[in-house]
Order: structure tokens, then C-alpha cells, then sequence
């Protein structure tokens, strides 16, 4: 397994014992999405939702896209249902039920930008 798989694994596992997605600043659009449900654990010092200093308890997603594989549909299905993907997210929520389905591709094909 890549190191970079590794990391995500283990960050987004942490990102479920931590409770993410629990604030809700309105608006609509994937960066609210972002900002609403992912935020506090994977953005970074002086981004919206992230930490007063340092980095996130999540990976840095800023260019997710461009890790092999990790196109929209896998990226929206990871947010659905982690352990769908990937047998050993432990920490990463599952989204599914929780963010509208439209939301969650919306954010997927952002994240897939992201290169």
C-alpha cells in the first residue's frame, strides 16, 4: 500500500472518532460541503473550520485528484461508505444518509479537481 493511502486510511479513521461534520454555516455549493462536513478535520491552520495553528487531524485533500485512482466516482463513494473502499477506514464517517447524495457527488467532483 502507498504511504499516501496509508496516511488517508489513518486520517480519515481519526476523523470519525472526532466528530466531524457537527457544524452547519448554510449556504449551499461544494465548499460549503467542505467547509460544513470535512472541515474540521482536514483543513488546515488559517482555512475555514481548521485548526488556530498547524495541520488537520485529516490528510490534506488539496490535490487528492491527482492520486492514482482516486477519481470522482471513487471519492464519492469513499464519502458514502468508507469501508466500501477501503476495509480498514476506521475513523472516517460515513456520509451516506448524512450529506443529500447531490451534495456528495458535487463535493466528489471538486475534490477530484483537486490536482
Amino acid at each position: 500500500m502507498r504511504r499516501g493511502g496509508v496516511a488517508l486510511v489513518f486520517a480519515l479513521a481519526l476523523a470519525a472518532l472526532v466528530g466531524c461534520g457537527k457544524s452547519d454555516p448554510g449556504g449551499s455549493g461544494p465548499q460549503v460541503t467542505f467547509n460544513t462536513h470535512c472541515a474540521k478535520c482536514h483543513a488546515q491552520a488559517g482555512q475555514p473550520g481548521g485548526p488556530g495553528i498547524g495541520g488537520s487531524r485529516g490528510p490534506k485533500l488539496d490535490k487528492i485528484g491527482a492520486e492514482p485512482g482516486r477519481n470522482a466516482e471513487w471519492i464519492a463513494e469513499f464519502i458514502r461508505d468508507p469501508k466500501s473502499k477501503r476495509g480498514d477506514a476506521k475513523m472516517m464517517p460515513a456520509f451516506k444518509g448524512t450529506i443529500p447524495d447531490e451534495q456528495i457527488v458535487e463535493l466528489a467532483n471538486w475534490l477530484a479537481a483537486k490536482k
